[in-house]
């Protein structure tokens, strides 16, 4: 404990003190008194000293005013008297008797007293010593009684109260004192008191002489009831006696229950401590284990894919990988929430493109919806700008389970996304509140499960009967991530009405950084007034089309397609014809070509642009839609920035045609790789997995590059310094797996990095690319401060690392141009 300073010192701060200063006060006064008279006979004592207090009305003083009152009260009648003397006769005289009875009284008293004051001086010269002596023994008796009472007091104190003087005698302690510490020996006023203390305590109590005025600690002592703990709070304060001495009192309290339990708190802190670092090491272990061979499963089926195979074989392939990537997605969430509950997550704040963001999500789920027949569409509202700051992994998380959720509970209708800031907000701020919309037209929710549909493992009972349960963790996970951005998740359902999920986040601006919004206005040298017509019966794809348009300041119209020649006949006698018409390709190449045909038909001022709308899987019609006059085709789900490009309405933009063609040193078309580099390209891989290393292999073999591997860290290093000593020859990139026996990668990482540093040799360290299944924020900062230069996730295909070797080999290849 620390000195700190509790009560201000004096004896105006202890009671006792008063008492044993008024005590001592007044005992040499009443001694002396008993010396001047101690020549007297015992006789004569005993007359003038009385042997206790006397009682109040006694007293000769008290007499005196006894006398005045009946004085008073006997003038008092007389007065009543006069003042009666119209009434009858009988009670003027009733009156007098009795005032001049109490007047005789008073007469009589004042006259005695007299008298015995007279008597009392003729009798003793020192008479005056005798009423002196008699107020000093009243005086000495009540001090008395008051320190009785305020030992009492600090007696029945479960406090243990002591004082020491500066010498370290005891001048007083209280009953709990006593008996907490009576195993040392009894407890004398007067003399030092030494406390048994435990071998392990070393506790230095306060002493007058230290110079600090107050101290806390805490003693380890041994008491009568075996080792406790004692907390002390000591003070200087001043000594009784009004000499100028100090004494130190100290007042303890046993704590040992106190700190046993915060003992037991510590120790189980320490433990949930080690808890949590062990599941950390546990997910990690977990996660490098599961997905290495969910890895290989995946890599496999799409060397295998590649191969000749027959259509059943093909079916048996994609079965296979559609249930691994179930698998692995599963096997995903479950380590998510396990690293969300061990409080493990950390956000990471980089720049990224909302509209992206958005749009990979809706993207990647967009084949699922087609092929349960439901439309997708998204869209962002303009006055979002087109970068902001924040976690873009985690948002993106957020999205997918909020999608992958739609369309799993959707069989008609379809699911939109909208983007778009909290009504209200302040637009102009550092931070951006912003809503993430999805809505979907499935099974709905009942109130009751719309409840419980955020906890973990939750499953409503709609989901169990269609057969569409899951682990019940996406909507869980998206919550927490919600709710550490400074947002939330909420639902609006209605059973069979289908559902609205909200998921409200906090992002930032982007800092010096002009900010543009993700769809700006356009010139109105671009758009020429121009009139869209959206014809095709998707509401909630046409409804996000028209909102991109209007944004952007294009006037837009929504009708179904059996209700587009009546809009274009409506307009037409307006005399504003549509000069745009999009249709959906579903409809078939006749229909829609008519439809085009009769556009343009109503606008005689100028040529009228059409677009179709198809799914991926519908490209094999687009030579019909061309030869019936169509001019662009849009594919699902439609990109707000193509769309405007495809309808004439915004260029391509002035950095897009004028940024160089990088010349990569390997190209591909929809088969594959097709044209080889001139000069084939060394890898070292270094992955302690065979299936791993396998695919790898094989891929890097496709991609024409040579390649050694290493089965860990230490191999790698070695082969780093072959390289740089001449023997071999250098390396264009380095696949680094992480999670490696001996040496793991990041060792090996720093290594090499300090390698190539410090050779004397003009050489360049090549790319080191992570081969990992941690791919969140916290691992990816791990991995740049290792000095890795990107990564690759686990489990990775073969588009995936030819994707890889593109960016990198690209770059390399430009460099040694240059």
């Amino acid at each position: 404990m620390g000195d700190k300073g509790l009560h201000s010192s004096g004896a105006s701060d202890d009671p006792l003190a008063h008492n044993r200063v008024g005590e001592e006060a007044a005992s040499p006064a009443v001694d002396g008194a008993e010396a001047a008279l101690s020549g007297r006979s015992d006789h004569d004592v005993s007359a003038l000293a009385p042997a206790g207090p006397r009682r109040a009305w006694l007293q000769p003083g008290n007499s005196l005013a006894y006398v005045c009152a009946l004085l008073i009260a006997g003038l008092g009648c007389i007065g009543l008297m006069l003042a009666l003397l119209p009434n009858p006769l009988s009670l003027l005289q009733i009156i007098g008797v009795l005032g001049g009875a109490l007047t005789g009284c008073g007469i009589f008293f004042a006259l005695r007293w007299v008298a015995d004051r007279r008597a009392q001086k003729r009798q003793s010269p020192n008479g005056g010593i005798n009423s002196d002596l008699e107020c000093l023994h009243d005086a000495r008796w009540e001090l008395s009684e008051n320190e009785a009472r305020y030992r009492a007091l600090l007696d029945t104190q479960e406090q243990a109260i002591v004082r020491r003087d500066a010498s370290g005698n005891v001048t007083f302690a209280n009953r709990a004192f006593r008996e907490m510490f009576s195993n040392a020996g009894e407890v004398v006023e007067g003399q030092p008191f030494a406390i048994a203390v435990s071998a392990d305590d070393n506790s230095a109590p306060l002493s007058a002489a230290d110079g600090v005025r107050s101290k806390r600690y805490m003693q380890h002592a041994i008491t009568t009831s075996g080792e406790r703990w004692i907390a002390w709070e000591e003070q200087v304060v001043t000594a009784p006696g009004g000499n100028g001495g100090y004494e130190v009192q100290g007042v303890g309290r046993d704590v040992t229950e106190q700190r046993r339990w915060e003992m037991d708190l510590a120790e189980a802190r320490d433990q949930a401590e080690a808890a949590s670092r062990a599941k950390s090491r546990f997910l990690a272990a977990v996660s490098h284990e599961i997905r290495t061979p969910m890895n290989g499963i995946i890599g496999m089926s799409g060397l295998l894919h590649d191969t000749p195979h027959t259509p059943e074989q093909e079916t048996y392939i994609k079965a296979i990988d559609h249930s691994a990537r179930n698998l692995l997605a599963l096997i995903g969430d479950i380590l998510d929430f396990s690293k969300i509950e061990a409080g493990k997550l950390v956000l990471l704040e980089a720049p990224f493109n909302l509209s992206n963001c958005v749009q990979d999500a809706v993207e990647l789920l967009a084949p699922k919806a087609h092929e349960k027949g439901l439309e997708i569409a998204w869209s962002v509202s303009g006055l979002l700008p087109e970068l902001i700051v924040g976690d873009e992994t985690r948002v993106r998380q957020i999205l997918l389970n909020l999608l992958s959720n739609a369309v799993k509970f959707t069989d008609k209708g379809g699911v939109s996304v909208r983007v778009m800031p909290v009504p209200g907000s302040s637009l102009s701020s550092a931070d951006i509140p912003l809503i993430v919309e999805v809505q979907d037209t499935g099974i709905g929710l009942t109130a009751a499960e719309a409840e419980a549909v955020f906890a973990e493992f939750e499953q409503t009972e709609a989901a169990v009967r269609h057969g569409k349960g899951g682990t019940g963790l996406g909507l869980a996970i998206s919550m927490q991530l919600a709710q550490a951005m400074g947002g939330d998740v909420s639902v609006r359902s209605e059973p069979g009405n289908g559902s609205v999920f909200t998921a409200s986040l906090h992002v930032k601006r982007t800092p010096e950084v002009e900010h543009a919004q993700a769809l700006q206005p356009l010139d109105a040298a671009h758009h020429h007034d121009a009139r869209v017509l959206l014809a095709f019966d998707r509401s909630l794809e046409r409804r996000a089309l028209s909102e991109a348009l209007m944004q952007v300041g294009v006037t837009a119209a929504e009708c179904e397609f059996e209700g587009a020649i009546a809009a274009l006949e409506a307009a037409a006698q307006a005399d504003a014809p549509f000069d745009r018409i999009i249709i959906d390709g579903s409809v078939g190449p006749s229909a829609a070509g008519t439809l085009l045909a009769t556009a343009r038909g109503f606008n005689r001022q100028g040529k009228v642009l059409g677009a179709v709308l198809i799914d991926v899987f519908t490209r094999a019609d687009l030579a019909d839609f061309r030869a019936l006059g169509f001019d662009a085709y849009l594919v699902r789900p439609v990109r707000p920035s193509s769309m405007l490009m495809h309808l004439g309405l915004r260029p391509v933009a002035a950095t897009q045609a004028a940024t160089p063609q990088l010349p990569l040193a390997i190209s591909r078309d929809q088969h594959g790789i097709t044209a080889r580099p001139a000069s084939p390209r060394r890898v070292l891989l270094v992955e302690d997995n065979e299936i791993n290393a396998l695919l790898a292999s094989r891929v890097l073999e496709k991609c024409a590059c040579d390649y050694i591997c290493a089965r860990n860290g230490a191999e790698a290093i070695a082969a780093v310094r072959e390289t740089l000593s001449g023997e071999t020859k250098a390396y264009d990139l380095i696949l680094m797996d992480v999670f490696m026996p001996e040496v793991d990668g990041i060792e090996a990482t720093r290594t090499i990095k300090a390698l190539y540093a410090d050779c004397p040799l003009p050489v360049v360290s090549p790319p080191v690319v992570a081969l990992t299944a941690n791919t969140f924020a916290e691992d990816q900062a791990r991995y740049r401060e290792a000095g890795m230069d990107d990564y690759l996730a686990k489990p990775f295909d073969r588009r995936d690392l030819e994707a890889l070797l593109d960016r990198w080999f690209g770059q390399l290849s430009l460099a040694r141009a240059q």
